[in-house]
């Protein structure tokens, strides 16, 4: 038996070992996010570089715009090939990328590591979020993808705080990266040992439970040939259909609020409200420590009502109002406890915008065709790439002029368009498949 076969499972999981292979898939997000960040050293790289602030959001315009391009081929690959073999291939090259960040000597260097570990993240674009599709029935796919999100949401958490309680130790950057590179290491062993794929002809059914068949509405069972052939193929089968173009867009504006936080959280408040930056990065913690335990919430509730579209309709209001409260607060002096508590429930309102989002694209896309899971992942990844290669030049610019109160209130405006926009999405209205004389449903036991 080959090593692929040997990682290729013929027969659905069930119970332990099913969330078993969820948790895995979980650890290898959190591994590949984890071993990226640099919000919480920003504050010392860039006077060692010599790079200023907008010369820095302009690196990562172009990191991100060759990860994007580098997306539209990895989706459709891990839809023809399977999803563990890009992610194990993936992140054994970025935990080997994250030790090369020691070589860093100057920004030539800077650009020429940090632009490969781009390339390499956006080849493994779609992968982790189809593999938590195929190892989540409908009934349980809010807390899957509530699971998935702990994975960029966990690394963030990770790095902020180990930066704020090791930089008062080690006092450097460079620490920071061998804490990255040991670590990642770790957390790579039990992934490249025991997280496997779905056979094909498993990837492409759709389950409502572990117990349940195919869906019982009238859906067919898509076959081999309808695997992408291409990149162009597999974008083009899945563009030509409205829902995914809505989803995507208003959700990726949306998330500019979140990546101000991801990229530029401590130094924004540090320049903002005057905090250190070990202080700042633990502030920062908090954020993503309450923005993890709501998404598990989030998730289990959103299964349990089998709700969607309102919920996150919900957390963009909430957003929004505890945004018009903390912008005007920039600039003041506001007591630790106090940024503590906003960080803390802006983390939760975000989850509950966040989590019924990602369960209802993953229901649309599989409506659409469970062979193009993982090209719709990428589809989203490519979007939100070239919308962070535009706003974090953006961003900075506004930032130097006006202040991060500015950028804020852009975040405010983007998450009521995000709100409007999911009043217009219907989850239910996406074309069914029909049934095919050739091909009636049949049970498929999970």
């Amino acid at each position: 038996m080959s090593f692929s076969q040997a990682r290729t499972l013929n027969e659905y999981p069930r119970g332990a070992h099913r969330w078993t292979l969820l948790l895995l898939t979980v650890l290898a997000v959190i591994v590949a996010s984890y071993e990226f960040q640099l919000a919480p050293i920003l504050s010392l790289l860039l006077p060692y570089l010599h790079m200023s602030k907008i010369g820095y959001g302009y690196f990562v315009s172009f990191a991100v715009l060759i990860s994007a391009i580098s997306a539209f081929f990895g989706g459709p690959l891990a839809d023809r090939y399977g999803r563990v073999v890009i992610i194990d291939a993936c992140l054994a090259m970025v935990t080997v990328l994250v030790f090369a960040n020691l070589l860093i000597v100057g920004i030539k260097s800077f650009i020429l590591v940090r632009t490969i570990m781009g390339v390499v993240a956006g080849l493994m674009a779609g992968a982790g979020a189809a593999l938590v599709r195929d190892m989540s029935p409908r009934l349980s796919r809010a807390l899957a993808f509530g699971l998935l999100s702990i994975g960029p949401v966990g690394s963030n958490y990770l790095a902020n705080f180990l930066a704020g309680v090791t930089l008062p130790i080690f006092h450097s950057w460079q620490s920071q990266m061998w804490i990255m590179g040991f670590l990642g290491i770790a957390m790579y062993i039990p992934i490249v040992l025991f997280l496997k794929d779905l056979s094909p002809e498993l990837r492409m059914r759709i389950y409502q439970s572990e117990i349940a068949s195919i869906e019982a509405e009238g859906g067919r069972l898509p076959n081999a040939a309808e695997l992408p052939s291409s990149a162009r193929d597999a974008f083009a089968s899945l563009l030509k259909h409205f829902e995914p173009w809505l989803l995507v867009l208003s959700f990726t504006v949306s998330l500019s609020l979140y990546l101000a936080i991801q990229v530029f959280g401590p130094l924004m408040l540090t320049e903002s409200f005057h905090y250190t930056p070990a202080d700042a990065a633990a502030m920062c913690a908090y954020f993503w420590l309450g923005n993890m335990g709501a998404l598990i919430v989030t998730g289990l509730v959103s299964d349990r009502l089998q709700m969607r579209k309102p919920i996150a309709v919900l957390g963009a209001i909430l957003t929004s109002a505890l945004l018009i409260w903390w912008i005007p607060t920039f600039g003041e002096a506001l007591p630790r406890s106090t940024m503590t508590i906003v960080a803390t429930v802006l983390g939760c309102f975000l989850a509950i915008a966040t989590v019924p989002w990602a369960a209802q694209y993953s229901e649309t896309l599989e409506e659409i065709s469970p062979a193009l899971q993982a090209t719709g992942w990428a589809f989203y990844g490519l979007v939100t790439r070239g919308w962070v290669a535009i706003s974090a030049p953006l961003m900075l610019t506004v930032a130097v002029r006006y202040g991060w109160a500015a950028w804020m209130k852009f975040a405010l405006a983007a998450f009521v368009f995000y709100g409007i926009a999911m009043c217009f999405t219907h989850p239910s209205a996406v074309p069914t498949r029909t049934v095919s004389p050739k091909a009636k449903p049949h049970p498929a036991t999970a």
